[in-house]
């Protein structure tokens, strides 16, 4: 449940700022530890590149147990790891979003 509330919320904000910055902007995608961005790519990958991972890893994190025993022998373990990844992802998504929607795009 947390993880499609996640990527649902994920891809509201790339729509939000799709709609916001237009297909042909191009958004940071690295920053320096001081926010200041390096790199930049086209809308349309910036957006869509970290909710396609979360997704990505959602399925794996959904399908592991299935096939590898030992993936559910710690369940709090696991789900631990499996938030943590989503969280981690979630906030690099929300620092390109918020950098699109500030108006620097």
């Amino acid at each position: 449940a947390v993880s499609l509330a996640l990527l649902t919320a994920m891809a509201a904000a790339s729509l939000l700022a799709w709609t916001t910055v237009g297909p042909d902007a191009r958004l940071a995608t690295h920053f320096a530890f001081d926010g200041t961005p390096g790199r930049y790519v086209p809308a349309a990958v910036a957006l869509s590149i970290i909710p396609a991972a979360a997704a990505f890893a959602t399925l794996i994190f959904a399908y592991t147990p299935r096939v590898d025993t030992k993936a559910s022998t710690s369940p709090r373990i696991y789900k631990g790891l499996w938030l943590f990844v989503l969280l981690a992802l979630s906030a690099g998504h929300a620092l390109i979003v918020g950098y699109a929607l500030s108006g620097h795009a």
